[in-house]
């Protein structure tokens, strides 16, 4: 103010370093009530201030509060003779949303959960997150709950398992089998993915030394991690399926490069070394393939389609 008396002109530190202090005491109000003295005290230790604020200075802040919205409630502390502690009960200044722009959200999210790198999918899950803290609408929180693939794991773990997977680290992860119960295992690992709304963890399981992928949910806890740099290897155990594949339009695997092609029929090599993604893979293909060989895989292929169709037909 004494700037602009004698130039007509204010600086945009001078506006920057009052915002900053006013911003400061907006939230502290919210937090807790607050009297004038612990206000200015709290200011006064912060390293960018390390000043004390004048009482009139903060009611200034208080009424320009005021005057911007804010309900600003006070109650006698019982302390002093006439203090007064001053909170703000609620958030002015929340953001609001319709419920046509809470559908269309989440149906970009449905959309980029499958076409996105993991570490930027948790970077929108961590916006929704906050998003979904200041809305009061009950749409949001509804289509939140319903949409989100990451809601109830530890944002934190997610953190350090896509970081593993950047360092190929080796993971021992305390794991609840379907088969074996609790059980701890160790993976390289090397990718973390949404697939039919669930969120897995692919990597090198050290217990049957093959590519697996696991299911986030069956994960504990993280028990230990070894640097990717400390890792050895393991001894590459890949093979190649070959299959023709019959659909023109269909796109080929990273692991999947063409052999030959006639006609709208491709010949296809498939490079892998876990036997139940490639299985996965050429059920999803369906009738648009056939296997060709080995023959030890195609048997165990056929022999896992007659199981599914006893499955289908008579219950387990």
């Amino acid at each position: 103010m004494r700037q602009y008396l004698y130039t007509k002109d204010v600086s945009y530190n001078a506006i920057f370093y009052s915002a900053f202090k006013a911003l400061i005491v907006f939230e502290l109000l919210l937090s807790s009530p607050r009297t004038l003295d612990q206000i200015s005290d709290f200011l006064a230790k912060l390293p960018y201030i390390k000043a004390n604020i004048s009482k009139d200075t903060l009611r200034v802040y208080i009424n320009t509060f005021k005057n911007a919205g804010c309900k600003i409630e006070k109650k006698l502390t019982g302390e002093k003779r006439r203090e007064y502690s001053y909170f703000i009960p609620d958030n002015p200044f929340r953001p609001v949303i319709s419920a046509i722009q809470a559908q269309m959200l989440f149906d970009i999210y449905d959309i980029i959960m499958y076409n996105m790198p993991f570490e930027e999918l948790l970077k929108v899950e961590i916006l929704i997150k906050k998003l979904n803290s200041c809305f009061k609408d009950k749409t949001f929180h509804e289509l939140y709950n319903s949409h989100s693939i990451l809601k109830d794991f530890d944002i934190n773990v997610l953190k350090e398992l896509a970081q593993c997977c950047k360092e190929n680290d080796m993971v021992t992860v305390l794991y609840n089998s379907p088969r074996s119960g609790f059980k701890e295992i160790s993976i390289i690992a090397h990718n973390m993915k949404i697939q039919n709304y669930k969120l897995y963890l692919e990597g090198f399981g050290m217990e049957y030394k093959e590519e697996a992928i696991f299911l986030l949910s069956r994960i504990v806890k993280i028990t230990n991690i070894i640097p990717g740099a400390e890792v050895k290897a393991p001894t590459d155990n890949s093979f190649v399926i070959t299959f023709e594949l019959y659909n023109p339009e269909e796109n080929l695997a990273e692991n999947e490069t063409v052999i030959s092609q006639s006609g709208n029929t491709r010949t296809v090599k498939h490079t892998t070394n876990n036997r139940i993604l490639s299985t996965q893979r050429f059920l999803q293909l369906a009738d648009s393939c056939k296997i060709l060989e080995p023959a030890n895989f195609k048997q165990e292929f056929i022999s896992a389609l007659k199981a599914a169709k006893e499955v289908y037909l008579y219950g387990n």
